[in-house]
């Protein structure tokens, strides 16, 4: 039944907003919204030896609402899960709730939000939260951001947060800093293109451990270069993470004895011109897993949230 409230609901903002257009008096402010809903009938499967699930019929439904004044603007997104969300999606998806809400003020200059974001620093080994309905994926950080551009060629961002699981957020604070630089528009150089950023992001979760033998926030440290001429391109990324307790997967436990730090390098170089072209790219890494939570929590008996796309 709440499914179709929202859909009614939507059917009727939509009506709305297009009798507002057909005024001619100016517009103060504008009120825009979505609706998407996806439902599952899971049948027996006797080939595969699988059995109809004991909730045959679920769906995914959100609503977005976005309202913008001037610099401001204001949104929300209502999530409905029934009976359940849709199977391998995160079990802490259920019933009708608010998941998504923000406050945002951007300028040419300024972009501030408060309540719910996505951000992400590089390549995204370090950070990054994004949304994918058709994976089930949301892990927005809820808390606030603040990017400012001073000049075309120069973007600093500072962000703190708890990244959400669920309608619920993960027990570890995350926060961090980046900055990117056109060197090659400040330089006003057209031979080429250069730019370079740094990233630091920290994450703190207190440990139950009575003497941990390592801190409670992790730092990791991001540099990272692009360059491009001609038909030729390269560009590379080196991060590294303080000590921290090492995840034994077998128990999903952290070890208060084996502590080490992490690092990765990752390197993309090309050439490209009409008829001839090639690709590559290398990575190397080592325990550079960072999550919000140093513990993924158990889902059923046997699996883990890491098996799941929406952690």
């Amino acid at each position: 039944m709440k499914n179709y409230l929202l859909v009614v609901f939507s059917l009727f903002l939509s009506t709305l907003l297009q009798a507002q257009e057909k005024e001619k008096a100016p517009v103060k402010g504008l009120l825009s919204g979505s609706f998407e809903s996806t439902g599952q009938w899971y049948l027996n499967d006797k080939e595969r030896d699988l059995e109809q699930d004991s909730i045959p019929l679920r769906s995914n439904s959100y609503l977005s609402l976005n309202y913008n004044y001037g610099s401001f603007t204001a949104g929300v997104q209502a999530e409905s899960y029934t009976s359940e969300a849709l199977l391998n999606y995160n079990p802490k998806f259920t019933k009708t709730n608010l998941g998504i809400y923000f406050l945002n003020y951007k300028t040419k200059k300024i972009d501030a939000t408060l309540g719910h974001f996505y951000e992400q620093f590089g390549s995204g080994l370090l950070l990054r939260s994004f949304e994918d309905r058709s994976l089930g994926i949301n892990n927005a950080l809820r808390g606030g951001k603040i990017n400012f551009r001073p000049n075309d060629n120069i973007s600093l961002t500072a962000l703190y947060g708890k990244q959400r699981t669920g309608f619920d957020v993960s027990k570890g604070s995350v926060f961090g800093f980046d900055s990117n630089v056109n060197v090659s528009s400040l330089l006003k150089n057209t031979k080429y293109e250069l730019s370079f950023g740094l990233s630091y992001v920290g994450r703190y979760e207190e440990s139950y451990f009575a003497k941990p033998n390592f801190s409670e926030l992790t730092n990791a440290y991001s540099g990272r270069i692009n360059f491009s001429k001609s038909n030729f391109y390269i560009n590379g990324e080196y991060n590294i993470k303080s000590k921290d307790a090492l995840l034994i997967v077998a128990t999903n436990k952290i070890t208060n004895d084996v502590i080490k730090p992490g690092s990765a390098a990752l390197i993309n170089f090309g050439y490209s011109k009409k008829g001839l072209g090639f690709d590559t790219t290398l990575r190397r890494l080592e325990n550079i897993t960072f999550l919000s939570e140093r513990e993924p929590q158990f889902i059923g008996i046997e699996r883990t949230s890491l098996f799941l796309t929406t952690e």
